[in-house]
């Protein structure tokens, strides 16, 4: 036997024979593969909106201080958040010509008569040169639009259809952070279509070569079809309920094609050889779901419950792509044990019509010799092959050392793109135009009459170190002292106030989160409540909410982990083994995407800017990765132990185990990494960093993890590797029996 499974190759009845009643889709097979057209068509409708109704946020605690805050400035001082900036360009360098003057004037007409709208401040009304650029090519006008982020992009997208573009020698470009979230969506969707433009057809040809023919090729493809447009309309539905990412839509492209390859893989395989018995299709098929099919619900059930740790996390962003995952692999799975077996059943001998090659049912790929020989060199030195690995994967962790983390802005998103230009320019060429100030809003300062508490209270804001200035009611101070200047207007609205603060600290840096911290430590006057917004706070914010939810995620998802790999192999250093493993592989792979996204080597060769990691990508590769990594945990241990219960002793039924279960490991890691670089070719640098980090991460985990440190530990455990206390022993026992192993 020549595949991976969890449980023996002739499962049987009580007389030793089949099972007398065959699975439903070998009973009805032109009626499952009739719910699946069907299932696919409907879905298929659904999954067309999918895009028009996921968001680009995500990033927040919900309960954060700094999202009340910005709620409150939103309610009370729409001015002080502008959602849009408007920028009017000058071809021939002035933003002061008559041309560009009148385009100035007539884009600030237009948007003053649109409703949901307010014009918060612009050049072309009073001159103010902190609108003005540098170089005097471009005045600015900031805008607060109404409503939720939904309505916002909305809103937004009118006002870009009607205004933005070129005007003669003049130019009109939308920026901030409504136009950020619209050119997002509308990049990831361009992106999404290119990785699948990508992926399938070269997905098809990998499978025409490991299947060795067209037919079984197309079966594999099939089913990932399914699965991405089952697990996008189930997207679709969620959004009616619950803010999902449109980020979690590049999850379900690679791993939809990914896991219905692997299990596919395992099934086709498994029953191209058990038709070489000769008791017929039906038979054949039977024997392959008993087996191979329980090795593929396993691996399911593993993968989706680390994926739904990521539930423990308040922030939509992360929850969406458990979301995704858990939806995905369900369909994936479903495909696999459904409507492929009724495929395979009504196919027979078509399975190998348009061979590529000599199709060999016990050799399914041709690396099989290779990995045992990798096996067996590993095994006659385990200190020197272990050692060398172990050596590289810590070297490649080293950049954790100094990774800085950040919130995802404008420079996500690639050079060329309009909102991106106007937030270079931004940064650039205003005063103050890089969002540095931290806001402090108070919802109620009512009874304050002399304006003592006020300024009392801003006296001390100025005074924390990394602040230059506080602007407030009360007046305007730095250094814990009064200014000449006197208060500047907007800062009230008769009972609630908030305070400005000026600083030249980068805000998405450890300095950043210790200035909010510090702001927040000021004491606030007797009976006051204060909230803190501004990047510096929102990044402090998420940083807290994801170290507070970090453990539990962890936790559960090496419990689950654990638990059911304890009862698949009957072993507790085995699961013990494929965390630290596991650890070790996800530590060099996050390291190596610190030394590329964060210090900027390779940018110029990939696209992108280097900065700060968004804080939730690395959670998010972590999860994503280690789930897929039991996925091949599962198909090599339940090999090796089927060779060690026959009676092989620990080094051959690890070389052997390798041998045979390798060339598939090998097969599906290289087609699920193709599925998540070709996601990694997106301009967006958030998600080529999650398409290039997994896809490294499998590799990595597929060649190095399993194909030296596994064989390395079985060599240096011998048989203490199957060791577990005896209660756990019979509980494992008690497993296999009931599963029928």
């Amino acid at each position: 036997m020549h595949t991976s499974e969890l449980s023996d190759p002739r499962p049987t009845g009580p007389t030793g024979s089949l099972p007398t009643r065959p699975p439903l889709p070998l009973r009805r097979p032109r009626a499952v593969l009739l719910v699946a057209l069907l299932f696919l068509v409907l879905t298929g409708v659904l999954s067309g909106g999918t895009l028009g109704v996921l968001k680009s946020g995500g990033f927040d605690d919900p309960a954060a201080d700094s999202v009340a805050a910005a709620k409150l400035l939103q309610q009370r001082f729409p001015a002080a958040q502008p959602d849009l900036f408007v920028l009017v360009r000058d071809a021939g360098g002035s933003a002061d010509s008559p041309s560009s003057t009148a385009l100035g004037r007539s884009v600030l007409d237009q948007l003053s008569r649109q409703s949901g709208v307010r014009v918060v401040a612009s050049y072309y009304d009073g001159g103010d040169p902190a609108l003005r650029s540098a170089d005097g090519s471009a005045g600015l006008t900031a805008v607060a639009v109404a409503g939720d982020q939904d309505a916002v992009g909305r809103r937004v997208r009118t006002l870009h259809t009607l205004l933005a573009g070129r005007h003669g020698a003049d130019s009109v470009q939308f920026g901030g952070i409504g136009q950020i979230d619209n050119d997002l969506t509308d990049r990831i969707a361009q992106d999404l279509a290119l990785a699948e433009s990508v992926a399938i057809p070269l997905t098809l040809l990998l499978l025409v070569l490991v299947f060795r023919g067209v037919v079984a090729a197309l079966l594999p493809l099939a089913i990932g079809v399914l699965a991405i447009v089952g697990a996008l309309a189930a997207l679709w539905g969620l959004a009616e309920f619950t803010s999902v990412s449109i980020f979690s839509t590049n999850l379900v492209t690679a791993l939809g094609l990914g896991l219905a390859v692997d299990y596919s893989l395992l099934i086709v395989a498994r029953y191209r050889q058990e038709r070489t018995c000769g008791d017929g299709d039906l038979a054949a098929l039977r024997r392959t779901l008993g087996t191979a099919g329980r090795t593929v619900l396993f691996s399911a059930v593993i993968v989706a419950s680390v994926l739904l740790s990521l539930l423990v996390f308040r922030l939509y962003f992360l929850r969406s792509f458990a979301f995704a995952g858990v939806a995905t692999v369900v369909i994936a799975v479903l495909g696999a044990l459904g409507p492929l077996p009724a495929a395979l059943l009504l196919l027979g001998d078509r399975i190998d019509k348009w061979p590529v090659g000599r199709i060999r049912a016990d050799r399914p790929v041709p690396e099989l010799r290779l990995w045992g020989r990798i096996a067996g060199g590993a095994m006659r030195r385990p200190a020197a092959s272990g050692l060398l690995v172990v050596g590289a994967l810590l070297v490649l962790a080293l950049p954790l050392g100094h990774a800085q983390f950040g919130i995802p802005d404008a420079r996500a998103l690639p050079k060329g793109t309009e909102s991106r230009q106007v937030a270079d320019l931004l940064t650039g060429s205003f005063p103050g135009g890089n969002g540095d100030a931290l806001t402090v809003v108070a919802p109620a300062w009512t009874d304050d009459p002399s304006g003592a508490d006020l300024a009392q209270y801003a006296r001390a804001l100025s005074a924390v170190p990394g602040v230059d200035e506080v602007a407030s009611p009360a007046g305007v101070f730095a250094a814990g002292s009064a200014t000449p200047a006197g208060p500047p207007g907007g800062m009230t609205d008769g009972s609630s106030v908030r305070f400005e603060l000026e600083t030249r600290v980068v805000p998405y840096s450890a300095q950043g989160s210790t200035l909010a911290g510090r702001v927040r430590a000021v004491p606030v006057p007797a009976g006051r409540t204060v909230h803190v917004a501004g990047l510096a706070a929102q990044l402090a914010d998420t940083t807290s909410s994801l170290s507070s939810r970090l453990p539990w995620a962890v936790g559960l998802a090496v419990l689950a982990t654990l638990v059911l790999l304890l009862l698949a192999t009957g072993s507790l250093l085995l699961p013990v083994k494929a965390v630290l493993f596991n650890g070790l592989g996800l530590a060099a792979v996050t390291g190596a995407m610190v030394w590329v996204f964060t210090d900027g080597h390779l940018s110029g060769l990939l696209g992108f800017t280097p900065s700060p990691l968004a804080i939730t990508m690395p959670v998010l590769l972590v999860c994503v990765a280690y789930a897929l990594s039991m996925d091949y945990e599962v198909f090599l241990l339940s090999r090796i132990k089927e060779r060690h219960v026959a009676g092989d002793a620990v080094p051959l039924s690890v070389r052997a185990g390798l041998g045979e279960s390798g060339p598939i490991i090998s097969a599906a890691a290289g087609l699920l990494a193709v599925s998540f670089f070709a996601i990694g070719l997106s301009g967006v640098s958030l998600v080529k960093f999650f398409g290039l980090g997994t896809g490294i991460a499998i590799l990595l985990d597929a060649v190095l993890i399993r194909g030296v440190l596994v064989p390395v530990f079985f060599r240096l455990a011998g048989e203490r590797a199957w060791w577990a206390p005896a209660p756990l022993k019979r509980l494992t026992r008690r497993f296999e029996m009931a599963s029928g192993h």
